[in-house]
């Protein structure tokens, strides 16, 4: 657990064995997808009643939620992975979300020195996320916090992000 009593925010590993984790979790997620970056649709009623489940059915998964003054404020959702350039695990931060009523009061550096906390614990050699090009605000706090565009190779080229629905 990490406290900062000046914001009077609480950063704590999720038990997603508690309900009243579980509740926080699904109503950040719910923000988090009304939120003009992620669609502004709220969280469908499958997602409801699935991503608990299968957060907790997944072997490598660490979900922090961040509280303040009792209710929850943020969370982050990560996947423990593998390097197999440097055979080391890695950290990807999935999703990362502060509540816009509280934003810029560090709640977002403080989840994210907890994660880097963490990938250090378990001695990874990075941290990865995705961040749409258009979220300024994100994108600095990144670059603040040491993340930096995905380069490969002696010639440094940019690493592109991609996907494929099913």
């Amino acid at each position: 657990m990490t406290a900062d009593p000046a914001t009077n925010v609480t950063i704590v590993d999720a038990d997603l064995s508690r309900a009243e984790h579980q509740h926080a979790l699904v109503t950040m997620l719910d923000a988090f997808m009304r939120d003009p970056m992620e669609g502004g649709q709220p969280l469908s009623e499958q997602s409801r009643r699935e991503v608990v489940p299968g957060l907790r059915a997944h072997p490598a998964c660490y979900v922090l939620l961040a509280w303040r003054d009792g209710l929850p404020i943020g969370f982050s959702i990560c996947f423990l992975g593998f390097s197999t350039f440097n055979a080391r695990p890695l950290i990807n931060i999935h999703d990362i979300f502060v509540d816009s009523a509280v934003r810029g009061m560090g709640i977002g550096r403080m989840l994210l020195e907890r994660i880097e906390a963490k990938a250090r614990e378990l001695n990874c050699c990075r941290i990865t996320l995705e961040v749409r090009q258009d979220n300024r605000v994100a994108r600095g706090l990144y670059r603040k916090v040491g993340f930096d565009q995905a380069v490969d190779g002696t010639e440094r080229i940019a690493v592109e992000f991609w996907h494929k629905t099913l």
